[in-house]
């Protein structure tokens, strides 16, 4: 397991060069820096969901290395290859999380423009978003190929466009923002928590029976 690991770190550096994790670095300090408690809340939404994608980038890495071509004959159990992956998503979104919440912490503390619990709240919320797209993401990659990410993000940008419309448009969108505004925020992320938890174990199920179909 941890070989399968390195192995999916080793393909992310050698995506992104040295250069290029110092600019990335740069970057998030500079809109620290300069855009404060908001450049933060920006980091904490688009970091985890920058980083959700990257199982489509493992896909062509392990495409280019020639992994899929012996895969099939390593006496590694499919299901341990899988949820190597899955676990190497996740954590590195965890790990975007905390130091995006890290400066959002920072920030709030500095500046004082919004309260403590909006920014851990709105870290949440990204991470929570960042996880239920790779777990969406990964079984279609697995199908599909790259183009697995394409069928993923048109369905999610449907989702997206039909709950706006819902929300304007019609009165569930006033019962639903009336529901969430009367509701406890912890029991919410607690409810979101086991539900993505739910979709995660269906997802790598999917996930390594489409796996072991490929690679017998």
């Amino acid at each position: 397991m941890k070989g399968l690991l390195y192995k999916d770190l080793q393909l992310i550096l050698n995506k992104v060069s040295l250069i290029g994790r110092l600019l990335i670095i740069f970057v998030l300090l500079l809109v620290t820096i300069f855009c404060r408690e908001s450049g933060t809340i920006f980091l904490s939404i688009i970091g985890p969901i920058g980083l959700a994608s990257i199982p489509t980038s493992l896909l062509v890495a392990d495409q280019e290395n020639g992994w899929n071509r012996f895969v099939g004959i390593f006496p590694i159990p499919k299901k341990n290859i899988v949820l190597a992956r899955y676990i190497f998503c996740i954590s590195l979104i965890l790990f975007i999380s905390f130091i995006t919440l890290i400066l959002s912490i920072g920030t709030a503390l500095i500046f004082q423009q919004f309260s403590l619990q909006i920014h851990i709240l709105i870290a949440i919320i990204g991470l929570l978003i960042g996880i239920m797209y790779v777990v969406l993401l990964l079984p279609a990659v697995y199908a599909f190929g790259t183009f697995g990410s394409t069928i993923v993000n048109v369905l999610v940008l449907v989702l997206i466009m039909g709950v706006i419309y819902i929300l304007q448009k019609t009165t569930w969108g006033l019962l639903f923002i009336t529901w969430i505004s009367n509701t406890n925020s912890f029991l919410l992320v607690i409810a979101s928590c086991i539900l993505i938890a739910v979709i995660s174990i269906v997802s790598m199920i999917i996930s390594t029976k489409v796996y072991s179909n490929t690679f017998k």
